[in-house]
């Protein structure tokens, strides 16, 4: 049986990985990189890797879905099988239905849709490997993919966790601190 050593934050204020309770983790988000889209991104963050692709505006289907006075944003959130270590069920499951809700939500907050009546616009994001936080990450690569696309947003929207682990305030929580037996979290997004 082997014992992990539960991290002194109090004593040394560095986290697991070397961060400051306040830092971030390593970040970079690449546009243009799915010639098929009409926008896209590419984000690492930490080792959570994210493709967010843009389709639209296009006429929105079926029918009784249009809006006759702004455009509908569909946002489907997706995680690979393999992108977590115990094989993810390829169906969405209830997680990812209420995730995508809530981004396809925030991201119609900040997209001009009365410029656009009786479209839609689709925001797909796939997370191809996870370590905690794939939610903001989406976020903040949706929003990225939908400025390479050319629509029109009041601003960019970015995202990050922020809570307790291991008895500290932080931000960014990796997955160690989000399995942490006290960790509490919560995804904030800001435009």
């Amino acid at each position: 049986m082997t014992v992990e050593k539960i991290p002194d934050y109090k004593k040394d204020k560095k986290r697991v990985d070397g961060r400051k309770m306040d830092e971030l983790r390593p970040l970079s988000i690449k546009v243009g990189v799915l010639p098929n889209a009409q926008g896209s991104a590419y984000l690492e963050w930490g080792q959570n890797k994210v493709y967010a692709a843009v389709f639209g505006p296009r006429e929105a289907l079926p029918k009784h879905t249009q809006d006759p006075y702004k455009a509908v944003v569909k946002a489907v959130y997706r995680m690979a099988t393999f992108s977590v270590p115990e094989r993810k069920q390829p169906r969405p499951n209830r997680r990812d239905m209420e995730i995508s809700k809530v981004l396809g939500e925030a991201l119609e907050q900040v997209i001009f849709t009365e410029q656009f009546p009786n479209t839609e616009i689709s925001v797909i994001m796939e997370v191809v490997d996870s370590n905690a936080g794939s939610r903001v990450a989406c976020l903040t690569a949706a929003a990225c993919a939908l400025a390479d696309a050319g629509i029109p947003m009041k601003d960019l929207v970015c995202a990050t966790g922020v809570g307790k682990a291991f008895g500290e305030l932080v931000v960014d929580l990796n997955k160690d601190e989000e399995d942490a037996p006290d960790a509490v979290d919560i995804p904030f997004g800001k435009k």
